[in-house]
């Protein structure tokens, strides 16, 4: 728990069907480096019997959404009540996330060390490092020179190196200035999940803002339902998902690249991938014929700027409801 000199951070952590034993041992993790969390809950039934498990003295508070709204419109309404709260910073985080101890003062280092004492209003948020445990892969920034992102390796993440300015990042893990999130927004609620940081993070950059990665700071982090080591010009790790999430995959993109400024590069890039993933998942992955139906569909209500959470029985959409941080 950090002293009433610093500056208040709330902890905004999303659930859905947490597993037990990890979400009790995210929760210590992040308690103790946090002024207070909010618990914002899409799973139908409760969770109220895991959440009395933490100590009384932990400053816990716990929101329960009664239905799965997405990840994007439930960042929204534990970003209002940090708000409400006086927080002057939001570290998001994933309910498979589990920070280092050191995790949140290493981010708060970094963003005072690469400001240098100036004027740090133009910082949209500051990001760690994480390592997939069931690979213990360590992941790596991307940076861009001339539009044209690469990744940034840190060499030595025991040491302590300056934040550099990267081109994205993955919202768990974040920790976001409320000014930032007052003057741009904060996660499109209607996008329900999938490229909802991306988006975000090229917001971000189209208003002037930076973002930056902390070399030395670190969390546990599970991408994906299951992952596979390929090699595919290099090794790489491909994360596995439902084909529920292929749709929003798909879907997202292309409304990303009409709601927000992106480079143009950077658009080719990103339909690039989605031909990539195309290709990759359906000669690989299982239920092929239930993914090439959702791509489909992604694809299709994409190009008619349909968005919301997607029932898979009609393959209609439902309006998610805006916020008061959903941008304009």
């Amino acid at each position: 728990m950090t002293n009433n000199s610093q500056p208040k951070i709330v902890a905004v952590v999303v659930s859905y069907h947490p597993e037990v034993a990890a979400f009790k041992q995210l929760l210590e993790a992040t308690l103790r480096q946090v002024e207070s969390m909010v618990v914002v809950d899409n799973t139908p039934n409760t969770i109220d019997d895991l959440i009395a498990r933490c100590p009384e003295s932990y400053n816990l508070h716990y929101i329960c959404l009664r239905e799965n709204m997405g990840i994007a419109y439930a960042h929204n309404i534990g970003i209002e009540w940090a708000y409400e709260q006086g927080a002057e910073y939001i570290l998001i985080l994933d309910q498979d996330s589990v920070p280092y101890p050191d995790m949140v003062q290493k981010l708060k280092q970094s963003l005072n060390v690469f400001s240098d004492g100036a004027n740090k209003s133009n910082i949209a948020a500051v990001g760690p490092l994480y390592i997939d445990t069931r690979t213990q892969f360590l992941s790596h920034f991307k940076v861009s020179r001339f539009s044209v992102p690469y990744r940034y390796s840190p060499e030595n993440t025991n040491s302590s190196q300056k934040a550099v300015v990267v081109t994205f990042l993955i919202s768990s893990g974040a920790l976001i200035p409320m000014q930032a999130l007052l003057d741009f927004g904060g996660m499109r609620s209607n996008y329900f999940i999938d490229h909802v940081d991306t988006e975000w993070c090229f917001r971000a950059r189209s208003r002037g803002y930076k973002l930056l990665g902390a070399p030395d700071a670190i969390m546990q982090h599970s991408l994906g339902d299951k992952v596979k080591r390929i090699w595919l010009f290099h090794m790489r790790n491909v994360a596995y998902h439902s084909p529920l999430r292929d749709y929003y995959m798909f879907r997202n993109t292309l409304l990303m690249i009409r709601d927000v400024k992106i480079p143009f590069i950077q658009r080719v890039l990103l339909l690039l991938r989605l031909v990539q993933f195309k290709l990759y998942f359906l000669l690989f992955a299982p239920e092929r014929r239930l993914r090439a139906c959702s791509m489909a569909l992604g694809i299709w209500h994409g190009l008619r700027n349909i968005s919301g959470r997607l029932d898979l029985t009609t393959g209609k959409c439902t309006s998610i409801p805006k916020t008061r941080f959903d941008p304009s």
